[in-house]
């Protein structure tokens, strides 16, 4: 994957760190990873947020751009049925 900019905000699923996905800002790059700031979290996970001083670094071909519900060009359709 190419390099999000910083200030992106990505979702990943549960890597070594983390037992759930979690979601995060991209705050600097490394070559193929970046530092992230942990947004939000599941509440099982908040001693390993805790533990990591709410930042984790991760590759960049792990994670996604996650969809902001407050914008609603970026929430899919439901399906109706």
């Amino acid at each position: 994957m190419t390099q999000l900019p910083v200030g992106t905000v990505v979702s990943y699923l549960a890597n070594g760190n983390m037992e759930h996905p979690f979601v995060g800002k991209i705050l600097k790059h490394y070559e193929r990873s970046a530092l992230v700031q942990i947004l939000t979290h599941h509440p099982k996970d908040a001693l390993n947020a805790r533990e990591l001083l709410q930042r984790v670094v991760i590759s960049f071909d792990a994670m996604t751009p996650a969809v902001i519900a407050d914008d609603p060009a970026a929430v899919p359709p439901k399906n109706v049925v």
